[in-house]
């Protein structure tokens, strides 16, 4: 009867899912209807957008205009793909016909395309830890966790097989896969699931909450947050500005690189950390401002907000205004960018810059060390302990007497207060002096790709009255869907900090602790270019 109750409970919610393609044993994931690049090149598609958008795959050559793709120049596909923020997508039921891949509708309307499913060979259950194999790959729309009461129950669909089974753990089959349950447990359980190749893991741990001391002044807090009729599970890092120090990380290959946010932390030394600024995926150049050590990495994009650290290790949320001026003898100019590809009259390039710097016959070249001018060539890359500086020909007559010697100065203006020695900017802003800002309803619009509304993963920065930080990952529970902006205001308020923002979220958001990723899959999804660490 037991069973019968929780199958009962089972079916009462409909949940969200990102759509899968199992394909040659790998399986991929991806949202709505369109299947994103990244996930094309994983399916070894290669491609160049131009007017026209070229693809081959295997022996076949795919031409796309105007939304439609023709197959060998023989059969035409209407609205096939399609071209949002210079990010090429495809129609998944045209994708999955290509392919020849078999389409599964799930009851919680998410689809699975497939060549074969996958098949449970071997179920491994000791030391809390539930070991699923597999012949191929999968994702997490195959593993649905229901909790009632204590009792754990584990659905796995679609898949076949017949398993051997290791360990004692109580299951039946269904029409499309299994169930497996652990039941009668003291303590309410939470199931962390992790994948590895064809091996799906699942780690249960019986606590609503945990906690760690790091070290003075650092502790990592665990915890599943019952708000607005629903469960989240939360990350907290908090910590004390006073007794740990919080810096701006980027990948260690420079800026215009991405890499695991434990590699980050692990070669800057750190002990924790989190995600931060979003990113450009085409050039994984960060958006928005980073300063580190008051120099600064990345200008600043509009008026969005900013983590500020101070030389006094005061931290502030706010919007801000920046200005780079720089200064060649007496001659000044205002830097239009640093670090970037995008075009502009006058440009800054540090030693971060991982890539080639854009050449610009119409632009002059200063290599800049030790504050002088030391060359007037154009360079590649930024030497070590240097700057290239960008400057249109259009001021050709004001640089007349600009010579190798002469000096150079920088000079960081601000609208805020207190100089600034580490920030990064992102958004949306959340929470200013305990109360929701005024203009929440055009700060929610000025983000695109739905960031405010869209219900999904979190990483926020939080400070408390007494000035002390909170780091926050907010994720929905047992694949449910997280946070929008409203609710993350509500839930933050409910909280009492003072003042909050949001960082790039979703698949980038992410937790380290030591070298553990703390969130609910255990994995990193995504390489990115900058994090906030812990020391």
């Amino acid at each position: 009867m037991k069973k019968l109750a929780i199958l009962f409970f089972l079916f009462i919610f409909v949940i969200t899912f990102s759509n899968t393609i199992i394909y040659e044993f790998k399986a991929y994931f991806f949202n709505n209807n369109w299947v994103d690049e990244k996930t094309l090149k994983d399916l070894s598609f290669s491609f160049v957008k131009n007017d026209k958008i070229f693809m081959a795959h295997g022996n076949d050559l795919l031409i796309g205009k105007n939304g439609n793709i023709t197959i060998n120049f023989n059969q035409t596909y209407e609205n096939a793909y399609k071209i949002e923020d210079g990010i090429l997508f495809l129609d998944a039921a045209f994708l999955a016909k290509y392919l020849k891949l078999k389409k599964l509708e799930l009851e919680n309307g998410s689809s699975i395309y497939y060549d074969f499913l996958p098949e449970l060979i071997r179920v491994d259950f000791q030391n809390n830890h539930l070991k699923l194999y597999f012949t191929s790959e999968i994702t997490s729309d195959f593993i649905e966790f229901k909790i009632i009461d204590k009792d754990l129950l584990i659905y796995v669909s679609p898949v076949k097989g017949t398993p051997i089974v290791f360990g004692k753990i109580d299951f039946e089959r269904t029409t499309n896969g299994f169930i497996f349950y652990v039941l009668s447990n003291n303590l309410k359980p939470t199931p962390i699931l992790t994948f590895q190749n064809s091996m799906a893991n699942i780690e249960i741990k019986y606590s609503a909450s945990e906690s760690k001391e790091i070290k003075d002044g650092i502790v990592w807090e665990r915890k599943i947050e019952n708000f607005d009729n629903q469960k989240f599970l939360v990350n907290y890092l908090h910590i004390d500005p006073e007794k740990a120090e919080i810096i701006p990380i980027i990948s260690t290959k420079g800026i215009g690189t991405r890499e695991d946010l434990r590699t980050m932390i692990k070669n800057s030394n750190c002990i924790a950390g989190i995600n931060a600024n979003y990113f450009d995926p085409s050039t994984n150049i960060p958006i928005d401002l980073v300063i580190k050590d008051g120099k600064i990495l990345s200008d600043k994009f509009g008026l969005r907000p900013a983590f500020i650290i101070t030389y006094n290790n005061d931290v502030f949320i706010k919007r801000i205004l920046v200005e780079l001026d720089v200064f060649l003898d007496d001659l000044l100019f205002l830097v239009k960018g640093v670090n970037t590809n995008a075009k502009g009259e006058v440009l800054l390039y540090s030693e971060e810059y991982a890539l080639s710097i854009p050449y610009d016959s119409d632009k002059n070249y200063f290599l800049i060390q030790n504050n002088q001018i030391v060359d007037k060539n154009y360079y590649k890359t930024v030497p070590e302990n240097s700057f290239i500086l960008a400057i249109s020909k259009k001021y050709d007559k004001y640089l007349q007497n600009i010579e190798i010697g002469s000096k150079v100065s920088f000079s960081l203006n601000t609208n805020f207060s207190y100089p600034i020695k580490h920030a990064v900017a992102a958004g949306p802003l959340l929470i200013e002096n305990g109360n929701p800002i005024e203009d929440a309803d055009t700060e929610k619009l000025s983000y695109g790709n739905g960031i405010a509304f869209s219900k999904t993963s979190r990483t926020i920065v939080a400070i408390t009255k007494d000035n002390k930080v909170d780091f926050l990952i907010i994720e929905g529970y047992n694949n449910t869907p997280g946070m929008n902006y409203d609710m993350a205001v509500d839930f933050l308020l409910q909280k009492g900090y003072y003042a909050a923002m949001m960082l790039d979220g979703g698949g980038s958001s992410a937790m380290v602790v030591g070298q553990n990723v703390v969130n609910q899959d255990g994995e990193i999804q995504r390489g990115i270019p900058v994090g906030i660490g812990i020391k």
